[in-house]
């Protein structure tokens, strides 16, 4: 009898060492946040076949990396001259969320969007209001390929794009 309770001590002992040390693996484990946002593959039906990477092999992921001449401010302010609003864009209040790349040539293609309302959940609008965001995004002429650590890249970058009734909100 005096052997089989220790034999359950034991046990006992040793689960709850096991049920510890798995608390502490996990307490000293951090997330993960990944600086790379993937590559987004030609689509045909999406993409300019003119728009090339210099070295497909070599993208840069890192969104800080692709600059606008003149910075967000002369984006926004090019951005808001070139939309073209109309009456049915006002009942649109949300973000576009638009990723792109730039190559070597500062040339810009890949583009691909989420449109989400005011509480981040992905929602559509006028497809006239779609097709004029993406194309005066598209029409933005000023990106700047990244440099990294003294390197030429070709790159990913997003914008967000804030409506409030149809009309763009500067950032």
């Amino acid at each position: 009898m005096k052997a089989n309770k220790t034999y359950i001590y034991i046990a006992l002992l040793l689960v709850f060492l096991s049920c510890n040390s798995k608390k502490e693996t996990e307490v000293t484990q951090k997330p993960e946040y990944l600086d790379d946002i993937g590559d987004t593959t030609f689509n045909p039906a999406l993409d300019n076949a003119n728009f090339k990477f210099c070295d497909s092999t070599n993208v840069l992921h890192k969104r800080a990396s692709v600059a606008y001449t003149g910075g967000i401010t002369a984006m926004e302010k090019e951005l808001i001259k070139k939309y073209k609003k109309q009456p049915a864009f006002e009942s649109f209040t949300g973000y576009f969320f638009i990723r792109f790349a730039v190559n070597c040539n500062n040339e810009s293609g890949r583009f691909r969007w989420e449109i989400v309302d005011e509480e981040f959940k992905e929602t559509s609008c006028p497809k006239a209001l779609e097709e004029e965001i993406i194309s005066t995004v598209k029409s933005l002429q000023q990106w700047n390929y990244p440099i990294y650590r003294g390197k030429s890249y070709d790159g990913y970058t997003f914008i967000i794009v804030k409506l409030k009734n149809g009309n763009i909100l500067r950032s």
